[in-house]
């Protein structure tokens, strides 16, 4: 099919989504947790500074550190944790209220800190299908499913998705308009989900500088 599509960044917004429980992390935030001195939110909301674009937070929590970051946050529509998909699901809410000139949400986790400016603005230096509605990183073989671009007009069949008690992000997406984008460099992608990892972040960190 014929690319054509090029994702205007001037009518994105961007959502870290920082709603979930951790609980492989063994609970709390662990994107308030550190390494080499900074918190993992600290790092990706640094990586985004050269961005131009704005930043919101999805979260489900009134943590002060949330707060401190100044930035917009949008809490889930749905209760009880509901994972990133009622992330994705509210904040595209939060932005037919709030942003009329937003066409597309863009979104990442709270817990890859390598996720670097230079890696988000492929999303905006590549064409797409025509008919795309959902854009996702693509990593070797590995689909990156909460890292990704949103058309704000699928906010009705999320909706009544998420009626259905499905909460697998996948399981949706394929039932849309979606392709993927490949991206090289694994540790790029490299996230947080034990205490553990928190040593091999610093291990990564090392490589990409020396790179």
């Amino acid at each position: 099919m014929k690319k054509e599509l090029i994702i205007n960044k001037l009518n994105t917004q961007l959502v870290i989504l920082a709603g979930g429980q951790s609980k492989r992390f063994g609970g709390g935030f662990k994107t308030l947790h550190k390494f080499n001195k900074k918190t993992v939110l600290e790092r990706i909301i640094k990586n985004y500074e050269n961005l131009n674009i704005n930043i919101a937070l999805n979260v489900n929590s009134d943590e002060k550190e949330f707060s401190k970051t100044g930035l917009v946050l949008i809490k889930d529509e749905i209760e009880n944790f509901q994972g990133p998909l009622a992330g994705i699901y509210s904040s595209i809410k939060w932005v037919t209220k709030n942003n009329k000139n937003i066409e597309w949400l863009l979104t990442t986790p709270s817990d890859t800190p390598f996720l670097f400016a230079e890696i988000i603005n492929k999303f905006f230096k590549t064409e797409f299908k025509e008919n795309s509605k959902i854009i996702l990183a693509k990593n070797y073989d590995k689909i990156h499913p909460v890292i990704g671009l949103w058309h704000i007009s699928l906010i009705k069949k999320l909706e009544k998705f998420l009626e259905n008690k499905d909460r697998k992000i996948m399981n949706w997406v394929k039932l849309q308009n979606y392709e993927e984008l490949n991206f090289e460099n694994k540790n790029h992608f490299f996230n947080i989900n034990t205490k553990s990892d928190l040593d091999e972040a610093i291990k990564i960190e090392k490589l990409l500088k020396i790179l």
